[in-house]
């Protein structure tokens, strides 16, 4: 790799970092915007169980595979027989996508009581129909999904990562400026509305870079192809390995529904979690894997099995102090951000107390994203397939046992169980399958990079005893946050300093 290429790999993480880290902090406002108007009530479990109906379906369909299966065909048809193939590939792909979500939506649109009734189950009467309404209005939302996900998979193909790190940014500001202005008159049902708004723009904001990659979209219906048949097969066995998530939010939610405002607490911490690990994780698996593809493709094995080295280690080091400290400032965090107005200091509390039960799992998640994207590059989809379809049923069991004993946390708790448990069954494929890939200096990182957090986690927990109140205000919690986290970032860095762990050691250097 050159050094023009590194400091160009270097700029695009960062500038993706940058757009992503500040499209979760819009995420976060829009998720306290949404507990401030509606908290843990009626309203908040009917939207947040209307909004993962059409979500749910779509990743049960097709959602997971899309941008998964595309770049590894897209980007061997460019290699081998050019950008007009290419492109016409591309059309054919993205009226496939279009027609399975058109269907897709008219069915949850049709069957939206029959829909509500086997998530929720015990929702009844102003609930229960509350749902229903929400589910019928967003149902839509999935076609844009659909052209919103192909283009990027389209996009970062083609090298161009900065613009779909933005697209979120652009549907939660569009959410956000919704609150602002009409929030009060139109309430949830407006706030549903937005959601379709929302997802439209994330197409929208794509559309300048698809002109300048020369690209035009015209619906190609000729579907028997050879590459779009590649792209099914590959789709077949990743989209099994992909249910996992989503058949685990039907069971949660069927569980979470006899308990009012459990799934709205859960929703809340789940995506809190996912914003603390989403920012690292996605810059790292959005800019790997369509480079693991071209490396697999080239035959350069040696690059592959380095980028997902790096990126392991680079993993490592980072969440596992994060890990630490979100299980151990839950609490003032999650009053920072949600207790306001409908919010209540008993709802939040709730919600603490699963954000540190998921953060049990937050190195499997991302740990598990890494080693899922290196199969996708290779065309092994059996793989994750196998050790996904193993991790669900792990899953479900986990949280029938958990959800009898701790309830709204017992889910919670297995989900991160899951997680883990999926990146466990992964990793040892991997080692399997290139034993010299994951070498012993690998797992030296880890574990010195534990040790540090564990230091550090007791070196926390020493000054949060000291400076956190648990009646004091909005600023208080801020600054509890504040000395904890400087406190913690010091102690770390000192750690993984001492213990001489080669990554930081070179960083230093090159400085």
């Amino acid at each position: 790799m050159s050094r023009e290429t590194g400091k160009g790999l270097l700029k695009t993480a960062v500038f993706m970092a940058f757009a992503t880290l500040l499209s979760k902090v819009l995420g976060l406002i829009r998720d306290a915007l949404i507990a401030a108007f509606f908290g843990t009530g009626l309203e908040a479990d009917a939207f947040m169980t209307a909004s993962k109906a059409p979500t749910t379906l779509f990743d049960i369909v097709i959602g997971g595979v899309i941008s998964a299966t595309f770049i590894p065909v897209f980007s061997d048809v460019l290699a081998r027989r050019g950008k007009k193939d290419a492109m016409e590939f591309m059309n054919k792909f993205v009226t496939m996508v279009f027609i399975a979500t058109v269907l897709i939506s008219a069915f949850g649109m049709i069957f939206a009581d029959p829909l509500v009734n086997l998530l929720a189950p015990n929702y009844t009467g102003d609930k229960f129909d509350l749902t229903v309404r929400l589910t019928f209005i967003m149902f839509p939302m999935i076609i844009f999904t659909g052209f919103a996900f192909s283009f990027v998979g389209f996009l970062q193909s083609m090298g161009e990562y900065n613009i779909p790190s933005i697209i979120s940014l652009v549907s939660n500001a569009a959410i956000i400026i919704y609150f602002a202005l009409f929030g009060k008159k139109f309430g949830v049902v407006g706030l549903a509305v937005t959601m379709v708004v929302a997802w439209s723009l994330q197409v929208a904001v794509q559309v300048p870079s698809l002109l300048k990659f020369k690209y035009k979209f015209r619906l190609d219906f000729r579907l028997k192809d050879k590459n779009i048949l590649n792209a099914l097969k590959l789709a077949g066995p990743m989209l099994i390995s992909t249910w996992v998530q989503p058949l685990y939010s039907i069971v949660n939610l069927r569980l979470a529904s006899g308990i009012d405002g459990a799934y709205s607490s859960l929703e809340y911490a789940n995506r809190l979690y996912i914003v603390v690990t989403g920012v690292f994780s996605f810059v790292v698996t959005n800019l790997i894997f369509p480079k693991l593809a071209k490396a697999n493709v080239s035959d350069s094995g040696e690059d592959a099995q380095t980028l997902i080295t790096v990126s392991l280690r680079a993993t490592a080091l980072v969440i596992l102090p994060l890990t630490a400290g979100i299980m151990l400032l839950s609490a003032p965090i999650t009053k920072i951000i949600y207790q306001s107005g409908e919010m209540t200091s008993s709802g939040a509390s709730v919600i603490a107390g699963a954000l540190s039960c998921y953060s049990v799992g937050m190195v499997g998640l991302a740990v598990n994203e890494i080693l899922s994207k290196y199969f996708f590059s290779i065309n092994d989809s059996k793989t994750p397939m196998r050790n996904s379809i193993l991790s669900m049923v792990f899953n479900i069991i986990l949280a029938y046992v958990l959800f009898g004993i701790f309830k709204t946390y017992g889910l919670a708790l297995a989900a991160a169980g899951g997680s883990i448990f999926n990146a466990f069954l992964n990793g040892v494929c991997i080692i399997r399958r290139r034993p010299g890939m994951i070498k012993r200096a690998d797992g030296a990182v880890f574990v010195k990079a534990l040790i540090a957090a564990v230091i550090m986690a007791a070196a926390v927990f020493g000054v949060y005893s000291l400076v956190y109140d648990a009646d004091a205000g909005r600023l208080g919690q801020i600054i509890t946050c504040a000395v904890c986290g400087v406190s913690g970032v010091i102690v770390y860095a000192v750690c993984v300093l001492l213990l001489k762990v080669d990554e930081v050691r070179a960083l230093i250097k090159r400085k």
